[in-house]
């Protein structure tokens, strides 16, 4: 609560000095401005025994995001970020990581409604699968087994063991699969049919790995297989060129951003400011933002809020956990 309250008043004192608004539009002169989501839900926390916290946000939470994103930014599809230049208002673009089928049925239909192009990176292995990605079946795990702090244990785990080891725990918690691969229909991911009506309507498909496997934990040979058969899965299916990559979990590493390179994509996506200098297109930043990311100490919306996150204010009070 003192956390929110502190973020509330140094929001309104940027907004009122004007400070937000300045350092937003010289960040984003030549930078465009990428916010990153996950889950689109009606209704919140109704599955809180399996879904992660700060993974949701509301259908009417997302349009008040993108009205506000919509009066300061032109909307841009992500294929167009190495190529456009900001004109009469820097550039923003939508992305959503995962893909999650609730994406599809709230998300999709507002993005439409208001002609907003946005990026969907989908886990290939799970596509057309009643399977959920592995941080929720982590996460269902320890809530189940009475974790003190369910949410701060899969962080941990997953930043730190490969992807074998993070089965193999959750296997010795739920042998019989009886908690963590029965996950509610709401979280289960989207089918190919799915992606090919988003491909057709404009929206771009990229690769999130094969797995999820936080790629920073896995030896070179599993990390080729995530980064290029995933592309080459995406390929075939949907007949497009994949482009675009986001890396799982936002972790990435010198050799990590040289195996995507090496397997053909032209842009990915991160979760910190850190670039590698080589290949600054393959290490873009992006903002990840939730339900209550951008609301005020009743929970409500907070334009200064959202306009300090998008000047990148609160940035320099968290440190990436990443080692670059």
């Amino acid at each position: 609560m003192l956390r929110s309250i502190a973020k509330d008043a140094a929001a309104q004192v940027a907004s009122w000095t004007g400070l937000n608004a300045v350092t937003r539009k010289s960040l984003h002169h030549a930078t465009p401005y990428v916010v990153g989501y996950h889950r689109v839900v009606e209704r919140l926390n109704t599955h809180r025994d399996f879904a992660l916290p700060a993974m949701e946000i509301s259908v009417a939470m997302l349009e008040k995001h993108l009205d506000w994103l919509g009066k300061r930014f032109e909307f841009i599809s992500v294929d167009d970020l190495a190529t456009r230049r900001a004109r009469s208002k820097p550039l923003a673009a939508v992305t959503f990581d995962d893909g999650y089928s609730d994406v599809f049925h709230h998300g999709f239909p507002l993005l439409k409604r208001k002609g907003i192009p946005a990026a969907i990176f989908v886990v290939t292995d799970l596509v057309s699968t009643s399977g959920v990605p592995v941080h929720d079946r982590l996460y269902a795990v320890l809530t189940a087994s009475r974790s003190q702090n369910a949410f701060s244990e899969t962080q941990l785990l997953l930043r730190t063991q490969d992807y074998d080891n993070v089965l193999h725990f959750i296997d010795s918690l739920d042998a019989d699969g009886n908690i963590s691969r029965k996950g509610p229909a709401a979280l289960h991911p989207m089918t190919w049919e799915m992606l090919v009506e988003m491909r057709n309507a404009g929206m771009t498909i990229g690769s999130h790995s094969k797995t999820h496997a936080f790629l920073t934990n896995e030896g070179p040979g599993r990390l080729e297989e995530e980064v290029r058969d995933s592309r080459s899965v995406l390929q075939q299916r949907l007949g497009i060129d994949v482009d675009c990559f986001a890396y799982p979990g936002g972790c990435f590493n010198t050799r990590i951003v040289d195996a995507v390179h090496a397997a053909g994509y032209r842009l990915a996506f991160t979760d910190c400011r850190h670039r590698d200098d080589r290949y600054p297109m393959l290490t873009v930043p992006r903002q990840g933002l939730w339900e209550r990311a951008c609301t005020d100490r009743h929970g409500r919306f907070s334009p200064a809020i959202m306009s300090c996150h998008s000047a990148a204010m609160f940035d320099r009070f968290s440190r990436c956990p990443s080692d670059h």
